[in-house]
């Protein structure tokens, strides 16, 4: 290779290198819940505190999740109705043959239970103490709680 060639590689290598990249690349930062309403969170060992709808904004879907199973219904009524489902037992004697509600009724409540246990699993339930993933929007001095770290 000539070079002239070789030249032009290093010159090219380091314009691709230098173009179109951010000055401030943006980070994720472990935040921990001091205040529920407004949620409230610290950052860099308490010396930043970011307020809900001031300087911290909640995402949507971590909203959505901490939503789940706000009126308790899943984790009460639910459990309790496919328990009585699961009892009832019928059988007919028009033509001799069991009935095949009871199995119908089995497979339905199997099946709800399981979608009870996967939205049950997306919850958060959010307490001060938490820590919480906390990210830097391009706006400055604005964050995004996106989620809850275990």
């Amino acid at each position: 290779m000539a070079k002239d060639e070789e030249n032009l590689i290093f010159i090219l290598k380091n314009e691709l290198k230098s173009r179109n990249n951010p000055v401030d690349l943006k980070s994720v930062y472990i935040g921990k819940v001091t205040n529920l309403s407004p949620v409230e969170v610290v950052i860099f060992n308490g010396k930043v505190t970011l307020t809900e709808g001031d300087d911290l904004f909640i995402s949507e879907q971590f909203r959505l999740r901490c939503n789940i199973d706000k009126t308790s219904a899943l984790t009460t009524d639910v459990p309790d109705l496919l328990n009585y489902a699961k009892q009832i037992t019928e059988t007919h004697s028009n033509n001799g043959t069991a009935c095949q509600m009871p199995e119908a009724v089995a497979n339905l409540s199997n099946a709800i239970e399981k979608i009870n246990t996967e939205l049950l699993n997306l919850k958060c339930d959010l307490k001060i103490g938490d820590y919480v993933a906390v990210t830097s929007l391009e706006q400055l001095d604005r964050f995004l709680l996106t989620d809850k770290v275990l």
